[in-house]
């Protein structure tokens, strides 16, 4: 796909709305439909624009974020119980934040805050 420049500025603003919704949005539940509307594009193409320019797919990109905030939060928060933050930071169930936990930093969140 070839954008000129005017095209790749306007896609990028949109791509940028988006990442600021997603920042704030993040223990929400977050489907592409709703996102694509944020960026007022067809699902089908807000995901292949966001792929292009991030180069992430949407799934990946707010697994990442998730699983970043919560690192943050885990060192942070030494009290908190770690299933609290898995919720709170948008995880259907603590298995699955494990799952994503480890798979992103090679340990899981019980050694990372350790």
């Amino acid at each position: 796909m070839t954008l000129n420049s005017r095209q790749r500025r306007e896609y990028t603003s949109r791509i940028n709305r988006v990442v600021d919704y997603i920042d704030t949005h993040l223990d929400e539940e977050l489907s592409l439909d709703l996102i694509a509307q944020v960026a007022c594009f067809s699902p089908y193409h807000f995901h292949r624009l966001f792929r292009a320019l991030t180069g992430e797919t949407l799934a990946a990109f707010i697994g990442r974020l998730r699983v970043e905030k919560a690192a943050s939060m885990l060192l942070a928060n030494m009290e908190r119980p770690v299933t609290d933050i898995a919720y709170g930071c948008g995880f259907s169930s603590p298995s699955t934040f494990a799952r994503a936990f480890n798979a992103h930093f090679g340990v899981s969140a019980t050694e990372y805050r350790d």
